[in-house]
């Protein structure tokens, strides 16, 4: 990387410019760390100045050409951090100097990966323009990107703390001002709970009823795991915690604690055979850059984040799957469209505890809560606030299969996984690998638009839907960006939604 600032002048010039930043971008400087700064000025690298400047012009390219990756959130004035609500739940002011680090270090990475991706998508001119900043090919550039983010962490760290960082609201005030929120949300309410009571009845009935006697079934099954979820647990009550309080789980361990739990699928048949909308999707790019759903390779996708429950950080197994489509079932379906899909997840505690699984759609719809047993959910809300869909309470420490119903994709059923002799394989990919496609012409697209948002997907119940608040309600949409709740305030990834399911 050229060294465009060598001398002193440079160096104080970025110092000033830095505790500026820090200043202005959306969020505050915590008066608990206004000591003269600890770092000598003169002892700044050299190459600090280029790597911010490196940094800066990489975001305002992918955002003038709108090739943005909203998985994690911007901090505005800061490209080299991004956040999450999860790493913005910190109480700053109270971390120790070590945790506040990991603190910034963590955001980077996520700065880091989310440029990253960003640049893999841009036009090969575009890339070239940027080579001033970031020369070299895909691994030199991403090197490139963790080196200049680890020297400006360091830099960060020196100066006072930032506090008061929040992830944006998934939900649009004005629109509900404009549809008359509190006149609206109502019959919302209403019919939340009706759909909420017509699942469970659906649920009871299937499992009293058993799968075989409901219809015929397609099962797809992942990789055999060689640990089971009870020595996965096990091995997770062994690894450390960082500074947080988050394991530290490398890859290996993840994939590991990942397969221990990952589910199997079982959809309903159409006619006898699974209709082509209801096998699970590989998304891939072609090389015009349209998303084609590929059902020839059944995919599931996974990633894993982070949540709190009592004082503990939990970690969240997450297992997306994506189906084509949702076809309409009559002349004016408000629900059907492009895409769809859901998530399945498992929350654990550091101490190998199986707390529960939740489940959203791909849009964060229909979003259910089913509590581990020994624990059960008992959320105290008030009218305000859409209720939780609360299903039946699971056995932890084993495998599951998800009975999907054809078409709509609603979870009929959770069962301990035991698939018969005939089961088509499921290919595992990390979730990541959406947010840069790779194209036949070697040209990186996603299905997420500088939203988060598919815009295929969009569903005619945006029409009527809008009064709630919700950006597009129905499309599907990046995680870290799902609204799962039409009445109050609520988002998939909320750090405090166990606590506010009032799980015990």
């Amino acid at each position: 990387m050229p060294h465009t600032a060598s001398s002193l002048f440079f160096k104080l010039v970025l110092s000033l410019l830095l505790t500026a930043l820090a200043g202005c971008a959306a969020i505050h400087v915590a008066t608990v760390d206004r000591a003269p700064m600890r770092e000598n000025q003169a002892a700044i690298k050299a190459n600090l100045y280029a790597c911010h400047a490196g940094y800066q012009a990489l975001d305002e390219t992918v955002r003038d050409l709108g090739t943005v990756d909203a998985r994690y959130q911007r901090v505005e004035g800061l490209a080299h951090l991004r956040t999450s609500r999860f790493l913005a739940s910190y109480d700053v002011a109270a971390l120790s100097e070590a945790a506040y680090q990991r603190w910034l270090m963590r955001q980077n990475a996520m700065a880091v990966e989310g440029l990253f991706i960003e640049w893999l998508r841009l036009p090969l001119d575009s890339q070239q323009q940027l080579s001033r900043y970031w020369p070299g090919d895909k691994a030199a550039v991403k090197r490139a990107l963790s080196d200049c983010g680890a020297a400006l962490v360091d830099h960060q760290a020196g100066l006072p703390r930032l506090t008061g960082m929040a992830a944006a609201e998934q939900y649009q005030n004005w629109k509900r001002w404009a549809g008359l929120y509190p006149l609206a949300a109502l019959p919302f309410y209403l019919g939340v709970v009706n759909e909420h009571q017509a699942l469970q009845q659906q649920q009871r009935e299937f499992a009293n009823t058993g799968a075989e006697r409901v219809g015929q079934w397609t099962y797809y099954a992942p990789p055999i795991s060689n640990l089971p979820p009870a020595e996965a647990l096990a091995l997770l009550r062994r690894q450390p915690l960082d500074e947080l309080g988050i394991p530290l789980l490398d890859s290996a361990v993840e994939n590991q604690v990942l397969g221990a739990f990952m589910p199997a699928l079982a959809i309903s048949n159409t006619h006898g055979a699974p209709a082509d909308n209801d096998r699970p999707a590989h998304l891939i790019a072609d090389a015009a850059g349209t998303i084609q759903r590929d059902t020839t390779q059944p995919t599931l996708y996974t990633h894993v984040s982070h949540g709190r429950y009592q004082g503990q950080v939990t970690l969240q197994l997450n297992y997306s799957v994506w189906f084509a489509e949702r076809k309409a079932q009559q002349a004016l379906d408000l629900l059907a469209g492009q895409f769809d899909g859901i998530t399945w997840r498992v929350h654990l505690l550091p101490s190998g505890a199986v707390l529960g699984y939740d489940k959203m759609h791909q849009c964060g719809c229909w979003y259910q809560f089913f509590p581990a047993s020994g624990f059960s959910a008992q959320p105290a809300l008030p009218r305000t606030q859409e209720p939780f869909n609360i299903g039946l309470t699971l056995q932890p420490e084993q495998r599951h299969t998800l009975w999907l119903a054809a078409n709509t994709h609603h979870l009929l059923g959770v069962q301990p996984a035991n698939p018969p002799g005939l089961t088509q394989a499921l290919t595992v990919r990390p979730y990541a690998q959406l947010r840069a496609l790779e194209s036949p012409g070697g040209r990186y697209y996603s299905p997420f638009d500088a939203q988060g948002l598919v815009p295929e997907s969009r569903r005619p119940e945006r029409l009527v839907f809008w009064p709630m608040g919700i950006p597009s309600p129905g499309a599907m949409r990046i995680h870290g960006t799902h609204a799962i709740a039409f009445i109050g305030y609520r988002h998939f990834d909320d750090p405090r939604l166990l606590e506010e399911l009032g799980l015990k």
